[in-house]
């Protein structure tokens, strides 16, 4: 255990498959927007096998649903570290980063959820297709209309008109 051969649940005597069915009740309880008592197994579970994936993802998706977005994108991180082909965990953390204004962090997630499945044969990866579009088109919008902005409101100079004097200030 001290040299991260075995984990905190293998030396107590915890099986893979023991850990996945106490994950199974947690993701039903998270199904049923129990979030606090899938929390309290996931983090139970995250402790006792901190080097599996899918576990993190779900604490993160806890996290998610509890408003603890920093803590979420946390957990997404980790497991993605753990399996780098983890197309859920990038697609949820580039939707935090979207809703915190990150937009070049989200699409780069995006992207990764988009090329792990270039086929679009996982629900996840056609998430990321939409969210990207969506984000794009949005962008695209914003520039648009801040272009159309300042084009359509020229300068006094360019309209020909002299700049008026300065006034001086009030009493």
């Amino acid at each position: 255990f001290l040299f991260g051969k075995i984990t905190w649940a293998q030396l107590d005597g915890m099986t893979i498959e023991q850990a996945y069915a106490i994950a199974e009740f947690g993701y039903t309880m998270y199904q049923q927007g129990r979030y606090k008592d899938s929390r309290t197994l996931f983090e139970g579970l995250v402790i006792g096998n901190p080097y599996d994936p899918y576990f993190h993802a779900m604490l993160g998706a806890i996290y998610t649903k509890m408003d603890m977005h920093e803590e979420a994108a946390q957990e997404f991180s980790i497991a993605i570290e753990l399996d780098p082909e983890d197309i859920n965990s990038f697609v949820n953390r580039g939707e935090l980063l979207l809703q915190h204004g990150e937009f070049e962090y989200a699409m780069e997630d995006l992207k990764a959820a988009i090329d792990l499945d270039p086929d679009g044969k996982n629900p996840a990866s056609l998430r990321a297709r939409a969210l990207a579009a969506a984000t794009a088109a949005a962008i695209k919008e914003l520039i648009e209309r801040k272009e159309a902005g300042a084009s359509a409101t020229p300068a006094p100079a360019a309209r020909g008109a002299k700049k008026p004097a300065a006034q001086p200030p009030r009493k």
